[in-house]
């Protein structure tokens, strides 16, 4: 899995949480940004308890399933569209 689709698969996760991720600061790059996601989502995972985190994940990967990655984790928000091009560079 590349750093952007762990990126994705966060985002994706969060959002199925009930919550909203939060997005990139300017100066970040995408390995910054993939760990202050998945620090994130521990924290939420801390407060959901085991049961809601499992299906809660449950339903994340069957709707990456259906949609793919991409597709689970739109609409993108634009800050993390330009952090992607920008470590493309």
């Amino acid at each position: 899995m590349t750093v952007f689709q762990q990126v994705l698969w966060m985002f994706a996760n969060i959002r199925v949480l009930g919550k909203q991720p939060r997005l990139p600061l300017p100066q970040e790059s995408l390995i910054q940004y993939a760990v202050a996601l998945e620090l994130q989502y521990s924290r939420i995972c801390v407060r959901a308890g085991t049961a809601r985190r499992r299906e809660a994940a449950a339903i994340a990967w069957r709707i990456v399933g259906l949609l793919g990655l991409t597709g689970a984790a739109e609409p993108l928000p634009r800050r993390l569209l330009i952090l992607l091009e920008r470590q493309s560079r």
